[in-house]
């Protein structure tokens, strides 16, 4: 499958990012603290985590390190020279590894920074200016509020068009946003009071904020329809009724590019990679073009070069289908290990 112009959305520079506390890409400091280890320029860096750390982010007391929050965090308030330069070249790390990996966007999120929203804005404006001034990537500006959207539309690179995440009709006014800064947008099909269940209320919701998009003169080439990705473990038919609307989409609204967070399919299921890539690689059959992924653990031409005939395949594409009804048969399979 010929995966070279699929729109890939990198999602790793989000404040929710963790490392477990102890784990893999974590190492101990000389003075007993703890600190997350990453490589960069041929370098290892260790990237100190305040003593305090438990009360500036809480998740740090249930096991988690939110990592991109710490860098953030460093970046600006680092206690000296040596740990705000660390925190920066933590965010170049996060930055060039998915731009190396073919990313087209860098979706950039820094609402779980902070509850004080005025302290977000200005995050967010630091963030997407200390990255537009580095790379040509164009972000991705990934934010509930309206008011985070703006800042960091703002602070984006002059000729180069950025992206919004998202516009729907349960945020209409998002829209003047997209338009004003002449951005791409992903496009929600979330309705005005609640999601879809359905691909018939996807596709009546997409009309809808489609042709508010149309009235007020958006190209379709930047408009990147999302029918939204939900769990196969809640529901064994939300893969089926996502390849449907995908479909559906693509032959309605002509001109569109279809997206999504493709890795919320694997949500409480043994070897996500595997469902994510097969989903992956199923959504693009269904006229996909891009999508909200990791290219650094799901390489898009990685997912292009799946043998659709080996068995981890069939057993993935039958739980994604519907066909493996709550995934009996290949959670059997994952504990046999024939899923490698």
């Amino acid at each position: 499958m010929d995966m070279k112009s699929f729109i890939t959305v990198g999602e790793n520079i989000h404040c929710t990012r963790v490392v477990k506390r102890g784990g893999a890409r974590t190492d101990t400091l000389p003075d007993g603290g703890e600190a997350v280890a990453f490589r960069f320029g041929g370098e290892r860096f260790l990237l100190p985590v305040p003593s305090n750390w438990g009360e500036v982010s809480p998740a740090y007391t249930d096991g988690n390190i939110r990592h991109i929050t710490l860098a953030i965090y460093q970046s600006l308030s680092g206690e000296s020279e040596e740990i705000r330069r660390l925190g920066r070249t933590y965010i170049r790390w996060a930055a060039e590894r998915q731009i190396k990996k073919g990313a087209s966007f860098l979706d950039v999120n820094v609402d779980e920074y902070t509850n004080d929203e005025a302290e977000r804005v200005e995050v967010m404006k630091w963030l997407t200016s200390y990255l537009s001034e580095r790379y040509d990537t164009p972000l991705s500006v990934d934010s509930s509020n309206v008011e985070t959207l703006t800042a960091g539309l703002s602070c984006c690179r002059d000729g180069v068009a950025p992206m919004v995440n998202s516009v729907s009709l349960e945020r209409e006014e998002a829209v003047d946003v997209v338009i004003e800064y002449g951005a791409d947008a992903i496009v929600s099909a979330a309705g005005k009071s609640g999601l879809p269940s359905s691909a018939e209320e996807r596709i009546a919701n997409f009309r809808a904020i489609v042709d508010i998009l149309d009235t007020k003169g958006m190209a379709r080439r930047k408009m990147h329809l999302d029918p939204l990705v939900f769990p196969i473990s809640v529901d064994p038919m939300n893969g089926k009724s996502f390849f449907e609307a995908t479909a559906a989409a693509k032959s309605e609204f002509d001109g569109v590019n279809l997206t999504g967070g493709l890795s919320n399919i694997s949500y409480g299921m043994p070897n996500r990679k595997l469902l994510n890539m097969v989903f992956t690689w199923l959504f693009v059959r269904s006229g996909g073009n891009g999508g909200i992924i990791d290219p650094v653990q799901m390489p898009p031409q990685e997912v292009g070069s799946l043998d659709p005939e080996s068995e981890p395949f069939k057993l993935a594409r039958a739980v994604l289908e519907g066909a493996d009804m709550f995934g009996g048969e290949y959670i059997q399979a994952h504990r046999d290990g024939r899923l490698a």
